[in-house]
């Protein structure tokens, strides 16, 4: 096999005679002194090789001038520096500070040939082709230039390149292919040029090797093009290829997972607030940490996360949480560690503020998952802004017990899963991503399970009606009022994650007092109802609540509902007890700061209101104690609530008090 020489020190195929030769580097046409490629010491570099003995098998352009499919400013550059050479104003080839995409192509071109420019091609061929075959057409044995050179004009410039290049990002291809023949005028040139010169870079590196994403001055307008062209993802690749990703998404309890990314540390920065701008107001938050080259977890929060609206203080989610190691820690791979329901919530620091390790005063990190099993943005001795610093450990007891762990032990109680040996490791990226259903959330209970449950209200003509429910409209509490509305007759229904349904019938309604921050209690008749979970043989289980119980608080959108010490608050209070206006059931529940959302429960009944017929099988805590769900608090997986409609409307029984305002 022969390749012809296109040029020589005394002439050329691109069309220039003399020392120089016409090159088009990607769109950029330039006279360039390969004659000086010819002398000792450069006669044996690729380009060398490529550009005298086997330009035939290169690419053209329209006008016949020798393509090359590489940055520009490179040629630019060495043109400069072998003009210097020829005229003896530098002894050698040299590079300084110029920067890495300098480097990139001077070590592809200027790597040692294994053959030379006038001897016949011999067992090393193969070789040379192996190294700079990506510079030769497709059509030639070895080539993997391409078959065609594809341009766009963008402002005043010709952006070209190889459909080599462009194989692998539909949406560039397309701009080149399917609407070519239209100039850009929304980008500029540079911006452009770069992001085609990363797509030529991804090319011609060597397989496995990470590629550098570009740089320029204005940064957020290169991202954006980037995204607009669909290079972005190429440029930041996701931490978990897109089979370990859709394998973790199906363990986050969500039906058919849609995903899309919020935040990357490696393209937005490693600091708490850039990460916390992005993921506000978000609900459903994955949080893929790549610990070390052995070792990624994962931590799924499903819940809104907001920061506070003063930067000091720190908010409090009770939501469901889960952690995964995804390597590293289990031979079998991807492995969930279930929680104990205590530990469901996430802790976050306003964004001049810390979070406080154990209620206490010193400052230990901005965002706490899992009670602490994650932190972020935490070091030995205080917190950090740079979410890179981490702090991770889980018991062993809540290691599964039918998988092998092969992680490393921090005590005899407790364990890692990032690979430190103690608690604490410099993670090297981190990514969150928003996870949601792409189909609608069950309802609590069948259409006959509902059925049931209206009966026992013993309002036996009237017709459920859904208002409200958490999963689908969300778990604010000013949401579910705006949902709710003036209605009357409400039933709502809990599930609690641990298999419990808890119901209650309020016949009067949720309706908030005129003061945001003031609370309003409404007299009316509550029944409190276990439809699953705490009793033997399940069915529904009436509660009849003494009669100095039958009322119902309702915190306005700012307000809360406190208990007598003011250390528990909470949204809605259902059946308050009299002498120590201490509620049957509580929702949007905390035992310090202020309430949240509706998520956090706590449900309670003294021992003697349980039905003497029925026998409890539920929680029994503090001797005279009981509850209907799993434990006296936990947090929510799903809260819906009906009016129930009749005939003959119900007014409200009982009347409405104010009591007063509530930070």
């Amino acid at each position: 096999m022969h390749g012809s020489s296109s040029s020589s020190s005394k002439g050329t195929a691109g069309g220039m005679s003399g020392d120089v030769i016409r090159l088009n580097v990607s769109g950029y046409v330039m006279a360039f002194p390969s004659d000086v490629l010819l002398r000792d010491g450069l006669r044996d570099s690729c380009l060398a090789v490529l550009l005298h003995r086997f330009g035939d098998w290169m690419h053209k352009d329209a006008e016949g001038t020798l393509f090359v499919d590489a940055d520009p400013l490179y040629f630019i550059w060495l043109a400069e520096k072998l003009t210097r050479l020829k005229h003896g104003w530098v002894d050698e080839i040299q590079i300084f500070d110029e920067g890495p995409h300098i480097t990139f192509y001077h070590d592809i071109f200027f790597a040692t040939s294994p053959i030379d420019i006038d001897g016949q091609p011999a067992a090393m061929f193969k070789s040379f082709m192996a190294m700079m075959g990506a510079f030769i057409k497709s059509s030639i044995k070895g080539g993997r230039g391409g078959s065609e050179v594809l341009s766009v004009t963008v402002g005043d410039r010709t952006v070209a390149t190889t459909d080599a290049t462009l194989a692998d990002f539909d949406t560039l291809n397309d701009r080149f292919t399917k609407y070519g023949g239209a100039p850009i005028v929304d980008v500029s040139a540079r911006h452009f040029e770069l992001i085609v010169d990363f797509a030529r870079r991804c090319r011609l590196a060597p397989d496995g090797a990470a590629v550098p994403p570009p740089t320029c001055a204005d940064q957020d307008e290169l991202l954006r093009v980037s995204d607009m062209y669909g290079v972005l993802e190429a440029m930041y690749p996701n931490i978990l290829a897109n089979d370990a990703m859709q394998t973790l998404l199906g363990m986050t309890g969500k039906k058919e997972p849609n995903r899309t990314c919020l935040y990357k540390s490696a393209l937005h920065g490693s600091l708490y607030e850039s990460m916390m701008q992005r993921v506000t107001g978000r609900s459903g938050l994955l949080f893929v940490i790549k610990c070390d080259e052995t070792n990624t977890i994962a931590a799924f929060v499903d819940a809104q996360l907001y920061l506070p609206s003063d930067p000091t203080p720190e908010l409090h989610f009770w939501c469901p949480v889960s952690l995964f190691s995804v390597c590293g820690s289990f031979k079998e791979g991807i492995t969930k560690i279930e929680l104990p329901q205590a530990e469901q919530c996430a802790w976050a620091a306003g964004t001049h503020g810390a979070l406080k390790a154990l209620f206490g005063w010193t400052p230990f990190g901005m965002l706490s998952i899992a009670g602490g099993r994650l932190w972020m943005g935490r070091e030995l001795r205080g917190s950090t802004a740079d979410l890179h610093r981490c702090r991770q450990w889980v018991k062993k007891e809540e290691l599964p017990a039918n998988r092998k762990f092969v992680g490393k032990t921090i005590n005899s109680q407790e364990a890692s899963l990032c690979g430190a040996e103690d608690y604490y490791f410099t993670a090297e990226r981190l990514e969150v991503f928003q996870v949601w259903s792409a189909v609608p959330a069950d309802p609590i209970l069948s259409e006959a399970d509902l059925r049931a449950l209206v009966d026992a209200t013993g309002m036996t003509d009237a017709t459920p009606q859904l208002l409200y429910k958490a999963e689908r409209d969300g778990w604010e509490h000013e949401t579910m009022l705006k949902n709710v509305g003036v209605a009357t007759d409400l039933l709502l229904l809990l599930k609690d994650p641990g298999g419990p349904i808890i119901a209650t019938h309020i016949e009067g309604g949720l309706t908030p007092p005129p003061n945001p921050t003031a609370v309003a209690k409404i007299s009316c008749a509550v029944s409190l109802f276990s439809v699953s979970g705490a009793f033997e043989g399940d069915g529904i289980t009436k509660i009849e609540l003494p009669k100095g119980e039958q009322c119902v608080s309702v915190a306005g959108v700012q307000g809360a509902v406190k208990s007598p010490n003011g250390e528990a608050v909470g949204k809605v209070c259902i059946g308050d007890m009299t002498n120590d206006a201490s509620s049957r059931l509580w929702l949007g529940f905390s035992e310090r700061g202020r309430a949240g959302t509706l998520r956090r429960c706590h449900q309670w009944l003294l021992k003697d209101c349980l039905p003497a017929d029925k026998k409890h099988t539920g929680t029994i805590y503090a001797q005279d104690r009981s509850s209907l769900g799993y434990s006296n608090r936990f947090t929510l997986a799903d809260l819906e609530v009906y009016t129930l409609h009749t005939p003959h409307s119900r007014q409200v029984e009982g009347g409405r008090e104010e009591v007063g305002s509530s930070g």
